[in-house]
């Protein structure tokens, strides 16, 4: 952490000690005859003195306050055995982790760190917070009723940037209301999954909405405010979204067919759609497998994308920085 603040553009070191420094010219430990002592009432070196003169002067000492001894460790005991058992560490525990942060590892393995292990301040983002009022617009619009609970940001998935709307042209809310999926009743709207991958992980996320084109078969489809993007790792999410299908079950029938689309409304709907069969979710869970243990392995290096344009933490990131200013 230190580090990463000293080498920040814009900060300035006054002073950084970078040597230990000369030891003291002489060190002497003073005479400390007659000072108090819990277990030599007369001092350690009268007790020296004694047991130079008596070598079984520390031994009878010693049978005098053994039964003083014992009472004070089984009061000891009894405190300990009354103490609650430690809580388990970090390593100890399963990893828990969201989709969003999935998608976060993908894009930059260092920008989840900063994120979700070792978290630096952000920036409000008055962006992101538009982005979900879109959302709960589209979930309103889905299902006819105003709920009375507030939202915050963490109310839905919300990978990278993506959760910015386009600026200019037409309102993404507009956009939808236009759009095939407003005049069509979702079968699921905002559904919460909590999903295990890779023997004990646990991933937990929220599906904008699943339609049902025809009997049978399902699209998961997830919004997002701005234009498409060239991000790869964006990908993860859709990903993550097939395999809770497949594993939660949200109805006692899986569905024949499958589905996944993101819906962009930024500057006008465009769809990108992909089919889901068997061979494409075991990549999917493959790849989710891969994403899980390299977070358990603890690799965060960076990796540079267009992503570092809106990162929160550029400033803290050299390679970002530099892939930044070549890019420009």
């Amino acid at each position: 952490m230190y580090d990463s603040i000293r080498n920040a553009p814009g900060t300035h070191v006054h002073h950084e000690e970078t040597s230990e420094g000369s030891p003291p010219s002489f060190l002497r430990i003073e005479d400390a005859i007659g000072a108090p002592d819990p277990h030599f009432p007369n001092g350690w070196h009268e007790a020296l003195r004694a047991t130079i003169d008596d070598p079984d002067w520390p031994a009878a000492t010693a049978a005098d306050q053994v039964d003083e001894f014992d009472g004070h460790r089984r009061q000891l005991e009894l405190v300990l055995d009354g103490l609650p058992d430690p809580p388990d560490t970090a390593a100890d525990r399963p990893l828990a982790t969201s989709v969003t942060g999935l998608v976060t590892y993908a894009t930059c393995p260092k920008r989840y760190f900063w994120t979700a292990v070792d978290p630096l301040p952000r920036r409000p983002s008055s962006a992101a917070r538009k982005g979900v009022e879109v959302h709960r617009r589209i979930e309103l619009h889905s299902l006819g009723v105003v709920p009375l609970e507030d939202v915050d940001l963490d109310t839905f998935d919300r990978p990278m940037d993506e959760a910015k709307p386009s600026s200019g042209g037409m309102d993404p809310f507009e956009t939808y209301r236009s759009s095939r999926f407003a005049s069509t009743r979702p079968r699921f709207v905002e559904v919460p999954f909590d999903l295990t991958l890779d023997g004990d992980a646990r991933v937990n996320g929220r599906i904008d909405a699943i339609y049902e084109p025809e009997p049978g078969m399902w699209e998961i489809v997830d919004f997002k405010t701005g234009r498409p993007s060239q991000l790869a790792s964006m990908r993860v999410q859709l990903e993550a979204y097939a395999v809770a299908v497949d594993d939660v079950r949200f109805t006692p029938v899986k569905p024949v067919r499958l589905q996944v689309t993101f819906a962009y409304l930024g500057g006008g709907l465009t769809e990108v759609t992909e089919p889901v069969d068997s061979d494409w979710l075991k990549a999917a869970r493959d790849h989710l497998g891969h994403l899980i243990a390299m977070i358990r392995r603890q690799s965060w290096d960076p990796t540079p994308s267009s992503a570092c344009h809106s990162c929160d933490f550029l400033r803290f990131c050299p390679m970002g920085r530099e892939w930044e200013a070549a890019s420009t």
